[in-house]
C-alpha cells in the first residue's frame, strides 16, 4: 500500500472542500471499516440516499503476543509482541435512495503467517505486507419513508481473493486466499430521535480450503448529538460451524483431539483438520466502543477499540485500535451524475432527466408550475391551479374549456357556455343553465322545473318560491307577492267576490255577497220564524211598520230563485179555535200577497199560504209573553235539499 499517496489525495480533499458548495445535510456521517453506514463493524439498516458518494480512510492497530521457542531442543521460551496493521479504504455510492452499493479495499502490515499448514507446530514466518482482500457489497433497504422509526435492510457481499498471503487470527478477515460470500440482515430502530438501536443476522460461506462457514451476528446502540457526535456502543460475533484461525491454533497443543491417518496425527492438514466443538466464546466476539465527530459539513473523525472477548490462546490478541476519516461529497464539485451542467455539489436534484433545462440549482424548470417539467411538458403555458396529464396538458373533464383544478363545476352539460371559473351561464339564476333553460328569464327565487320554467301552483301567474300564499283560489285576483286582493275586506278574494264593494263588516257568503239578516240561519235551517210581522188585532191586515221584515224575506227570494216557501200562520189559544184557524190562514195570504205585489220578480207559483190557529204553539199560552211569540208567522223552504246544493 503507498501510504505518502494517500496522504496526499487527503490534502487535495481538504483544499478541494473550500471550494465546494454546502450540500445538503446526510443524517450518518461515517462508514464503517467494510462500509456501510455505522462506525466499526456494526451497520444500520439506513442508506446514504441516491448519488451520494461516501469515501473513508481506515487505520486499525493491534496488539498480538506470542510465544517463542529458542534452541537446538526449543527449551527457551521467549515472549514476542508484534503490532500487525491494517489500512482499509471504504467507498460507497447510492445507487437509489434504497439501495448503497461499497467496495472495500485493504492493505496490511508487518502480519505473520503459518510455515507450514499441515503442521502447524512449525510456528509464524517472518511479517509480511501487501495488498489484502477486496469486499464489495450491495445493501437494500425496504422502501420505507427514510425518516421511519424502523428500518429494514438486506445486504449482499463477496470478500474477493485478491490477496496473495492467509494470515490468522482477528486479522484474518482481511488477508485471505478463497472468496467468502456474506448475506446479512440489517434491522434498525429508532428508539429517541437521537438513540437508534440497529442489529444485524447473517451467515457466510467459506471459500477457504481450510476455514469453514460462518454464523454472525450483532447488536449497537448509536447516540447522535445535534447530528455533530456520535456515539457507539457494538457487540459483533462470528462463529465457525467448525475449523477457525482459533482450531489452528490449538491444533499444535492438542494433536489427540484431530483426525489421525495410519495412526498419525494430521495437524494442520486441511483435509483431515476437524473442530466440533465450535464455540462464540472460542471464534470471534468483540465488544467495540467509539465515537465520530464531524469536523466540517464534509468531513468527519471516528476513532474506537476493539476489545477481544473471544481470544483465550496464543498467540495473544487483546485488542485493536481503529482510526479514521469518512469524506461526504469529495466527489460532488468534480462530477455532473445528472449531465445538467450543474456539478453535484450544487445540484439539488441530482437525477434530473437528460436534457431538462434548469435552474442554477439544477431543479429542472417547470415555467407553468404544473409539476412537470419543461424539458417534459408539452403545454408550457398551463393556467396556475390547472390539473394535467403527465406530459403537462391540461384536463378538461367536461370540455367546457376550463381546465379541472380551476373548473368549479366539472361536470357542465355539454355546449354549455361557461364563465372563466368553468361555472355554466345561467342569466337568470335559476339554477337550470342558459343551454336547457325554456324560460331565460324566470323572476329571482322562483322554483323551476328542470326545464328553467317557473313553478305556479296555484296558477295566479306567481311563479312558486316568491308566491306567499301558494294556494289562492282559483281566480282570485293577486298582488305581486301571489297575496290575494280583498278589496271590500271581506274575505273573499276579487276576482271570486260577486260583490267587490261589501260595506266593511257585511257579513258574505263564499262568492261575497252580502247576507241578509237571518239568511244564515234561514238557509241553513230551512225555516224562519218571525214574530214581529203585527197585524190589526182580529184582521190580517198587516201593519205598515212589519213591512221592512217581510221585505227582508223578498230580497232573500230574489237571491235565491230556486227557493220554494210555505208562509205559515199561527195564533195563540185565546177565542175560538175555528176562528183563530181562519185568522192564521188570512194573515198568511195577506203576507203572500204583499211579497208578489212587492216583489213582481218573484214566481206565485214559489209561495203557498196556509194557516195553522193555535195548534202548533212554541210557548205557553198561559202567559202574556208565550201568547206574544205564539202569534207569529213562519216561512219554511219546501225544497230545502235543492237550494244547499246550490
Amino acid at each position: 500500500m503507498n501510504l505518502p499517496k494517500t496522504t496526499v489525495l487527503l490534502f487535495l480533499y481538504v483544499f478541494t472542500i473550500a471550494a465546494c458548495a454546502k450540500i445538503s445535510d446526510c443524517q450518518n456521517f461515517t462508514t464503517t471499516i467494510e462500509g456501510g453506514r455505522g462506525l466499526m463493524y456494526m451497520q444500520s439498516a439506513q442508506t446514504y440516499g441516491k448519488a451520494r458518494i461516501i469515501f473513508g480512510i481506515k487505520a486499525m492497530i493491534m496488539e498480538k503476543e506470542s510465544n517463542v521457542y529458542y534452541g537446538v531442543d526449543n527449551s527457551i521460551l521467549r515472549k514476542r509482541k508484534d503490532y500487525p496493521s491494517l489500512l482499509a479504504i471504504p467507498i460507497t455510492y447510492g445507487l437509489t435512495d434504497e439501495i448503497d452499493m461499497n467496495l472495500s479495499v485493504y492493505g496490511f502490515h508487518d502480519t505473520r503467517t503459518l510455515v507450514s499448514k499441515e503442521d502447524v507446530r512449525l510456528g509464524y514466518g517472518e511479517p509480511v505486507q501487501g495488498i489484502g482482500s477486496t469486499r464489495f457489497g450491495v445493501k437494500i433497504r425496504l422502501p420505507l419513508r427514510k425518516k421511519s422509526r424502523i428500518q429494514v435492510a438486506g445486504k449482499f457481499s463477496a470478500m474477493l481473493d485478491t490477496s496473495k498471503e492467509e494470515a490468522d487470527g482477528l486479522n484474518y478477515r482481511w488477508s485471505r486466499t478463497g472468496t467468502d460470500i456474506k448475506a446479512s440482515l440489517y434491522e434498525s430502530f429508532d428508539i429517541f430521535p437521537n438513540l437508534s438501536l440497529n442489529l444485524e443476522q447473517g451467515y457466510v460461506l467459506s471459500g477457504s480450503n481450510i476455514y469453514d462457514d460462518q454464523v454472525i451476528g450483532g447488536i449497537g446502540l448509536q447516540f447522535t448529538a445535534k447530528n455533530r457526535f456520535v456515539m457507539n456502543l457494538e457487540v459483533n460475533s462470528r462463529t465457525f460451524l467448525g475449523v477457525g484461525p482459533q482450531s489452528v491454533y490449538k491444533a499444535g497443543a492438542n494433536p489427540d483431539k484431530f483426525e489421525t491417518v495410519n495412526g498419525i496425527p494430521a495437524i494442520g492438514n486441511p483435509l483431515y483438520l476437524k473442530d466440533t466443538n465450535a464455540d462464540i466464546m472460542d471464534d470471534f466476539l468483540l465488544f467495540s466502543p467509539s465515537i465520530a465527530l464531524r469536523l466540517t459539513q464534509h468531513l468527519s473523525a471516528n476513532i474506537g477499540v476493539n476489545i477481544n472477548l473471544a481470544d483465550h490462546i496464543e498467540p495473544k490478541e487483546n485488542y485493536q485500535f481503529v482510526a479514521g476519516l469518512t469524506f461526504n461529497g469529495i466527489f460532488s464539485a468534480l462530477i455532473d451524475t445528472d449531465d445538467d451542467g450543474i456539478r453535484d455539489n450544487r445540484d439539488r436534484e441530482i437525477n434530473t432527466p437528460h436534457g431538462f433545462p434548469v435552474d442554477t440549482n439544477g431543479i429542472a424548470l417547470d415555467t407553468d408550475f404544473d409539476g412537470v417539467p419543461d424539458g417534459k411538458d408539452m403545454e408550457l403555458d398551463t393556467p396556475l391551479g390547472a390539473k394535467t396529464t403527465s406530459l403537462g396538458v391540461g384536463i378538461d373533464s367536461d370540455n367546457d374549456g376550463v381546465y379541472d383544478g380551476i373548473d368549479m363545476e366539472p361536470n357542465t352539460p355539454e355546449g354549455s357556455p361557461v364563465n372563466k371559473f368553468g361555472v355554466a351561464l345561467d342569466d337568470d339564476r335559476d339554477g337550470v343553465p342558459n343551454i336547457h333553460d325554456l324560460e331565460a328569464d324566470t323572476p329571482a327565487g322562483a322554483v323551476v322545473d328542470k326545464s328553467g320554467r317557473a313553478l305556479d301552483t296555484d296558477g295566479d301567474t306567481v311563479p312558486d318560491g316568491i308566491d306567499i300564499e301558494p294556494d289562492t283560489p282559483n281566480g282570485a285576483k293577486v298582488d305581486s307577492s301571489g297575496a290575494a286582493i280583498d278589496t271590500d275586506e271581506d274575505g273573499v278574494p276579487d276576482g271570486i267576490d260577486e260583490e267587490p264593494d261589501t260595506p266593511y263588516g257585511t257579513l258574505v257568503d263564499k262568492h261575497g255577497r252580502g247576507l241578509i239578516k237571518h239568511e244564515v240561519s234561514f238557509l241553513s235551517e230551512g225555516l224562519l220564524r218571525v214574530t214581529d210581522i203585527q197585524f190589526e188585532p182580529g184582521s190580517s191586515v198587516i201593519q205598515p211598520e212589519s213591512y221592512h221584515a217581510i221585505d227582508e224575506i223578498g230580497q232573500l227570494l230574489i237571491k235565491y230563485p230556486s227557493i220554494q216557501i210555505q208562509i205559515e200562520g199561527h195564533t195563540d189559544a185565546l177565542g175560538d179555535n175555528r176562528l183563530n184557524l181562519k185568522l192564521s190562514r188570512e194573515r198568511a195570504i195577506a203576507v203572500r200577497e204583499y211579497l208578489l205585489k212587492t216583489f213582481s220578480e218573484i214566481d206565485n207559483k214559489r209561495l203557498r199560504a196556509v194557516g195553522f190557529g193555535s195548534d202548533r204553539p212554541i210557548a205557553p199560552n198561559s202567559t202574556f209573553n208565550g201568547r206574544q211569540a205564539n202569534r207569529r208567522v213562519e216561512f219554511v223552504i219546501i225544497n230545502h235539499d235543492k237550494m244547499i246544493k246550490q
